[in-house]
């Protein structure tokens, strides 16, 4: 189910599951837990999640929806790939900002290499391919510096764990000027970048 389809109890119950997941870790995180902090009884948990493992693979449909789509609706847009990559990160990282404690509870579960989570580790690769055909496009309009495309998604991404908890949080626009500053082959240019990125439609 898209996130913008869940009721309010079933995204309270996720994200207070993401941050017990985040703190606690997963395994040692029960259905039970959840309950108490939501503050319900466990059975409540079952009306929006039949297991454990229900609620973990809706996490990664809640951190990652907003980042595709978002790279998904840009696909189409009419602008240099730096300019569209910009925006997605922003974007993306404010997804994650209003989200506390969903990425940590996507990155300290190890649970995801089960095959039962084969669904969302292939959201995660789709997120990479993305990343890596707007680097790819840049790199051939001469904006990215050489870089391997590959290399460079991964690298933007890995700088998604800079928000994974909220008490450490670096605030989104130093990510996007770090990230920028060594992908960029003129760096001076992101002033002019960042205002093409803020006139870009999104739905």
């Amino acid at each position: 189910m898209p996130a913008s389809q869940w009721s309010p109890s079933a995204e309270r119950i996720l994200r207070t599951a993401a941050r017990l997941f985040a703190v606690h870790g997963y395994s040692a995180t029960t259905t039970r837990d959840i309950a108490a902090a939501v503050g319900v009884q466990q059975p409540a948990i079952y009306k929006h999640f039949s297991a454990k493992d229900d609620i973990l693979a809706a996490l990664v449909k809640l951190g990652l929806e907003r980042p595709l789509a978002v790279a998904g609706s840009l696909e189409v847009v009419a602008a240099p790939a730096v300019v569209k990559l910009h925006r997605w990160l922003r974007e993306s990282l404010q997804h994650l900002l209003d989200s506390p404690y969903v990425l940590a509870s996507i990155l300290t579960t190890p649970e995801l290499e089960r095959d039962r989570f084969a669904a969302e580790r292939k959201l995660i690769e789709q997120l990479e391919r993305q990343v890596t055909d707007m680097i790819t496009q840049g790199l051939r309009e001469g904006d990215v510096r050489p870089i391997n495309p590959v290399t460079g998604a991964r690298l933007v991404l890995v700088l998604f764990d800079a928000m994974a908890l909220p008490e450490f949080a670096v605030s989104p626009p130093e990510i996007i000027d770090f990230a920028f500053t060594a992908l960029l082959n003129d760096p001076s240019h992101l002033p002019e970048l960042q205002q093409q990125a803020d006139a870009l439609p999104l739905p």
